[in-house]
């Protein structure tokens, strides 16, 4: 197979487009002191869909050694703090700082004019198929993945 033919190749594309996306994105975060993996975690704290290491773990789909370093680079660039859980004292809660809260907005910006880059040209119904195609691939791929298949014995 030549590159020519990569170029043909879905997940090969779609690896690009990620990586360019992710490259962009960056360059653009960088003066907000906020990086590509910290975004999923912001937004998990944002919507209350997460308070804990393990929690976020788990939403995210990350290990945990992983998250640990994410939340302790957020914590250092004061975007998060920890607090002790009142109800267990051995488990610490992941809160936005004020910084975080005034910052996440130009992000989710800066994340939106990403993809409104990489769709131009697009119709709405072109738009609307192609998530449709991704969420579908994803789901083809996970279903039988080995992390799934622990988590739903049944499932097998």
């Amino acid at each position: 197979m030549n590159y020519s033919d990569l170029n043909r190749v879905p997940s090969f594309l779609i690896k690009r487009v990620s990586q360019e996306l992710i490259r962009q994105a960056e360059v653009r975060l960088r003066p907000l002191g906020i990086g590509m993996a910290s975004m999923p975690v912001l937004g998990a704290l944002q919507w209350g869909e997460a308070r804990t290491q393990a929690e976020l773990a788990r939403l995210l789909q990350v290990e945990q050694p992983s998250m640990a370093q994410t939340l302790a680079r957020l914590e250092r660039d004061q975007l998060i703090r920890r607090r002790p859980d009142p109800e267990h004292k051995r488990i610490q809660l992941v809160e936005l700082t004020e910084l975080a809260l005034a910052r996440i907005p130009e992000a989710k910006q800066i994340l939106g004019e990403g993809n409104t880059k990489a769709l131009q040209g697009f119709s709405e119904e072109e738009v609307a198929r192609f998530v449709d195609f991704l969420q579908r691939a994803n789901a083809n791929l996970r279903a039988d993945s080995p992390e799934n298949q622990k988590a739903n014995p049944s499932a097998s």
